[in-house]
């Protein structure tokens, strides 16, 4: 299906399709914005659109630098559509992919990104407006959603799964993150995605991005599901890690912790514990 641009924009590329939706880069005016519509499948079920509005919602609400900014949402004959700032940089999946060839990412690098994406889950989730504290989780955090950018930031991109205080119940999503990433209740759908759930997520990304590989032995999804919604991640994962030092490993070792009572789940602790010292 062709990507139809919203009125008043000029298509310039199209970036590809999801199960939800299909981006593109298009021109509006002088800015250079990520357009997201659903796919035609998606628009006709009220999960693709509310998926959207979740989006635009969450960006709304939470202005954060690492964060994309709604510049507009419609709708026209083609169905709904979002329009929202471009992040520039590799997600850590591609990253990771054009490192492999040469061995895992450098320590030093690792480390950046390490506390750059921690400080900046710290900071989102401490956002805050007029009627108090947002309690904003982006849902759905991994290697795919985690940007480095040319100058060394660190951002988040898709917000199609995130959650925040006052959510009407007909805006939640049942989705529970990218395995094999997503925290083991989330999997086992005992706890919906939050901040708690965000934090293990990203601390199993950072293991991704430090050994180049899934932080499982399944492949398949229902393999994933049944792996670490009944085990988690294997702590004998984390110690392989070796480009982390022995802190970071430990920190990160209890964030992924299997039971969520046992575990660290606060990003602005991973951040503490993370930082190259």
């Amino acid at each position: 299906m062709a990507f139809a641009p919203p009125s008043g924009t000029v298509l310039l590329e199209v970036l590809g399709a999801g199960t939800v939706f299909q981006v593109a880069l298009v021109r509006d005016a002088d800015e250079v914005l990520v357009c997201k519509r659903p796919t035609s499948r998606a628009v006709r079920e009220p999960a693709g659109r509310a998926a959207l509005v979740r989006e635009a919602k969450a960006l709304s609400l939470a202005r954060h630098p690492a964060l994309p900014t709604v510049r507009r949402v419609g709708s026209d004959e083609h169905g709904p559509y979002l329009l929202e700032t471009r992040v520039l940089g590799l997600s850590l999946r591609a990253l990771v992919a054009a490192w492999r060839e040469r061995g895992a990412l450098p320590a030093l690098l690792l480390g950046h990104v390490a506390a750059e994406a921690t400080r900046a889950l710290a900071e989102i989730h401490a956002l805050a407006g007029d009627r108090g504290p947002l309690h904003l989780s982006h849902g759905d955090l991994g290697p795919d959603h985690v940007l480095l950018e040319p100058h060394g930031a660190v951002r988040f991109v898709d917000l199609g799964a995130a959650r925040w205080a006052g959510m009407r119940a007909d805006e939640a999503s049942g989705d529970r993150g990218t395995l094999p990433y997503a925290a083991p209740e989330v999997t086992r759908g005992e706890q919906a995605p939050d901040a708690a759930a965000d934090v293990y997520a990203l601390a199993a990304t950072l293991l991704f991005a430090a050994t180049g590989e899934l932080p499982c032995a399944a492949r398949a999804e229902a393999a994933m599901v049944a792996e670490i919604g009944e085990h988690g991640i294997a702590p004998t994962r984390v110690e392989a890690a070796s480009a982390f030092s022995a802190e970071q490993r430990g920190a990160l070792a209890a964030a992924l912790r299997f039971a969520r009572a046992a575990r660290v789940t606060s990003a602005a602790a991973l951040r503490d514990a993370v930082a190259p010292r």
